[in-house]
């Protein structure tokens, strides 16, 4: 998925003044969860997100891919598991 791609798929949510708010990109969104095959964790997205992640960088990770479960973009299947749609 790209940016633009992503970008349409959250037309008319308020999932991009999320990720905003929450200083995620949509090309890091795009590249980094959207376009996995296969599962993505909190621990994983943040670390890739920041480096070595903190606890609020978690925090942050974790509200992101909720708010892309709740556009219904993402499944979560376990506590810290997503999986796209």
């Amino acid at each position: 998925m790209t940016a633009d791609e992503l970008t349409a798929a959250l037309a008319g949510t308020d999932v991009e003044a999320t990720m905003k708010s929450l200083g995620f990109t949509p090309e890091f969104v795009a590249k980094n969860v959207m376009s996995i095959d296969g599962p993505v964790t909190v621990s994983e997205v943040a670390m890739l997100w920041m480096g070595m992640p903190n606890k609020h960088d978690r925090k942050r990770t974790r509200q992101l891919l909720d708010a892309l479960t709740t556009a219904g973009l993402l499944t979560n299947p376990s506590e810290d598991t997503y999986v796209r749609k």
